[in-house]
Formats: structure tokens, C-alpha cells, sequence
């Protein structure tokens, strides 16, 4: 996807000089960027660079010093707990612990969130939602199982059906694949790709691992030094003689 199609996409979410502290330590320092409808963007920095504190700024987890961060237009830290509540039903969030309830069975975890959010269903709808999100990550034999049965990456698939099962337009994934074989690692991407073109989400995807970042990006920006420190695709950024920007693709 091209710099020119995308400025003519949408921006779904819209991030400008985004600022949080921690004491001294100035996590976000002057932060912008905007995710565009239908585009995988990369977030990609190292460990403690605050990628993990802008996703929870953007869902509202967390509340940023100072800057503006808007979903679907709405300013997140001015809103309301119950349009913050609403705004999530939009915005799906793939937990990288996957975050599934060890007591519950994997169709009480997908029915949960329609509870939670007071989604308006009856029995029949309910059950029809489960199977087809079960179904999209190739898991319907699953659906009576309990998570401790479960493989990694099987786990993985099912918290990704938690979070389709509510149709969000936007889905952030925190580290997808940490603590997946290769493999394993390589079926998620190609997943997160099924899942784009089907219902034309926008992402922002948080990961370290550079297999996954060159499969499901459409774009990148690298978070240095608590700035959009450069931006672009894999490729034009795998060719960068900068150094702070060639460290990870080396």
C-alpha cells in the first residue's frame, strides 16, 4: 500500500504530540501518528520504549501528560466512562497473555465480552456469533474444551476470537506471536492477514518479532526516543543506512 493511497484512507485513530512521563523518565515525548482505515501499522521499538503505554493511551487505559489522541473522531481522554465503554466495542484488544479465564470453557471466554458490553443478542444469535469466530480462526472443535487443554498458539487463536466476536473496527495486538514456535508464530500472522481483508480492520500491531512485522505490516513507525523517529515499509526501512533504524533489521 502506497504513501499516496494512504493519505487518501481514513484515519480511524489520530495520535499528535502524545506525551507521558513517569517521574523523569519521558516515556512518549512528542508522539504522532495516524492509523488509516483498512492498514496494518507496525508499532516498532525496543523493550521499555513505551509502545505498551501508547496502546493503553489509545483504549484508555491510561491517561497521557499531554497531546491528543482521537478514535473515530472522538477524543479519548475527554471521554465519558460509558463512551469510553462504547468506543471499546470498536476497539478490539489482543492481550499479548491472551488474558483467557482458566475457569470458564472457550464458549463462556467468547460470550463474555457480549455480556460485558451489553450487546443486544438472544440465545440463537449468541451461538451463531460463537461458531462463525470459531470457525474464522479454524477452531470449532474447540468450543466445549477448557483453555488448560488448549496449545499456545490454539490459545492465542481463541482470545483472537474474543475479540472479533464483537465485529471491532479497529484491533490492537500486543506481541501476537511471543512465545510461539515459528511455525506457529508464522500461522497467526497469516491469520491477522485473513482477518484484515474479511472485515476490513485497521490495526496497530505491537511486536518485536521482525518475521511478523514483515508479514502483517503495511506500514511501520519506530518508536525512538519516545518520537515517530521514522516511518515507511519494510522494505524502504530495511534499507535505511540510519543506524538507530537499521538495528533491527540487521
Amino acid at each position: 500500500m502506497s504513501s499516496e493511497s494512504q493519505n487518501k484512507k481514513l484515519a480511524v485513530i489520530q495520535i499528535k504530540g502524545l506525551k507521558k512521563s513517569f517521574g523523569e523518565n519521558s516515556v512518549l515525548r512528542d508522539f504522532s501518528v495516524d492509523l488509516h482505515e483498512g492498514e496494518n501499522l507496525v508499532v516498532l521499538g525496543k523493550s521499555g520504549s513505551g509502545k505498551s503505554v501508547l496502546i493503553k493511551c489509545i483504549i484508555g487505559l491510561m491517561l497521557p501528560d499531554a497531546g491528543s489522541i482521537k478514535v473515530f473522531g472522538d477524543e479519548v481522554p475527554e471521554l465519558s466512562h460509558d463512551n469510553l465503554d462504547k468506543m471499546r466495542v470498536n476497539v478490539g484488544f489482543l492481550f499479548q497473555s491472551n488474558a483467557l479465564y482458566d475457569s470458564m470453557t472457550v464458549r463462556e471466554n467468547l460470550e463474555f465480552p457480549l455480556r460485558r458490553h451489553w450487546v443486544k443478542t438472544n440465545k440463537e444469535s449468541v451461538n451463531d456469533l460463537v461458531k462463525e469466530v470459531l470457525t474464522n480462526v479454524g477452531l470449532a472443535e474447540t468450543i466445549d474444551m477448557m483453555p488448560a487443554e488448549l496449545s499456545g498458539g490454539m490459545r492465542k487463536r481463541i482470545a483472537l476470537a474474543r475479540t472479533l466476536i464483537l465485529k471491532p473496527k479497529v484491533i490492537l495486538y500486543d506481541e501476537p506471536t511471543t512465545g510461539l514456535d515459528p511455525i506457529t508464530g508464522r500461522e497467526i500472522g497469516g491469520l491477522m492477514l485473513d482477518i484484515q481483508k474479511k472485515y476490513n480492520t485497521s490495526s496497530i500491531i505491537i511486536s518485536h518479532d521482525m518475521n511478523c512485522v514483515k508479514m502483517t505490516s503495511n506500514r511501520i513507525v519506530m518508536l525512538i526516543d519516545g518520537l515517530c523517529y521514522a516511518t515507511g515499509t519494510y522494505d524502504e526501512l530495511s534499507k535505511s543506512s540510519d543506524k538507530k533504524v537499521k538495528q533491527f533489521f540487521d
